[in-house]
């Protein structure tokens, strides 16, 4: 059995990943597609300037793909961390409604609801996903991925093993490196992730193995914290579904 939370992170991101296997298609195309007039055939004038601008020769047509392709593998990283973190929210909240300990799960914060809103809502429901809402705002705002992560393993008393934390944690960390820092990490971080490669720019090396070893990890980490869920009955039946094979994208 899997979650409908799970099961939205893994279709989003397989979409992704067909992303970065289509790139790697054109890159190894590439010079099929190059035209005896333009760069790339059918490239015309007013609608692709720059590309039409653009000499016509290998070492362009390199440059154009390759950055595509880091492009898209940002993208993927980036997108990851999103997912993650909407996962976690939506733990947060079935665990919420279905048994988990209050105590464990309000903790230290504070949460804050008037008169009025209260008087809105109009089942428990939605009290639960207010008050969760508060409470997750309160972890993100730390901007922690390793503490996000941990203490949300901790409120819901999974037990999720350490190592499978430890393991995905880099690549999640990285997005605010590629978002804060133009992707180039400071010495603590790769002192802290030795496998972690830089060019000479100083930039993260995202390549095909990268991105899949990013996958796998966080995926990894994902299925256990599911199975864990399911495990304490966190889940709403109809957030339950059985296994499916991989099935052809639409």
């Amino acid at each position: 059995m899997s979650s409908k939370g799970y099961r939205r992170f893994k279709s989003r991101l397989d979409y992704f990943r067909t992303d970065k296997e289509f790139v790697n298609i054109l890159v190894l195309n590439k010079e099929l597609l190059k035209d005896d007039d333009t760069i790339f055939q059918r490239v015309d004038a007013a609608k692709h300037p720059l590309l039409f601008n653009r000499k016509n020769n290998a070492h362009n047509r390199e440059l154009v793909v390759n950055h595509l392709r880091r492009t898209i593998y940002v993208a993927f990283i980036k997108d990851m961390y999103e997912e993650v973190t909407e996962y976690m929210r939506y733990i947060l909240q079935e665990g919420a409604m279905n048994g988990a300990n209050t105590d464990r799960l309000v903790g230290e914060h504070k949460v804050n609801m008037n008169a009025n809103d209260i008087l809105a809502i109009s089942t428990k429901k939605e009290i639960v996903q207010k008050i969760m809402a508060q409470i997750f705002q309160q972890l993100e705002n730390k901007r922690s991925t390793l503490s996000l992560i941990s203490k949300i393993n901790k409120k819901l008393d999974l037990s999720i093993k350490q190592q499978l934390i430890d393991k995905a944690l880099p690549f999640l960390e990285i997005r605010h490196i590629l978002v804060h820092s133009d992707g180039k990490p400071d010495q603590a971080f790769l002192k802290k992730n030795p496998t972690i490669e830089v060019d000479k720019e100083k930039k993260i090396v995202l390549n095909a193995t990268f991105i899949e070893e990013a996958y796998d990890a966080v995926n990894s980490l994902l299925v256990a914290i599911d199975e864990a869920m399911e495990a304490k009955n966190y889940f709403s039946a109809a957030e339950l579904q059985p296994h499916k094979k991989n099935k052809i994208l639409a």
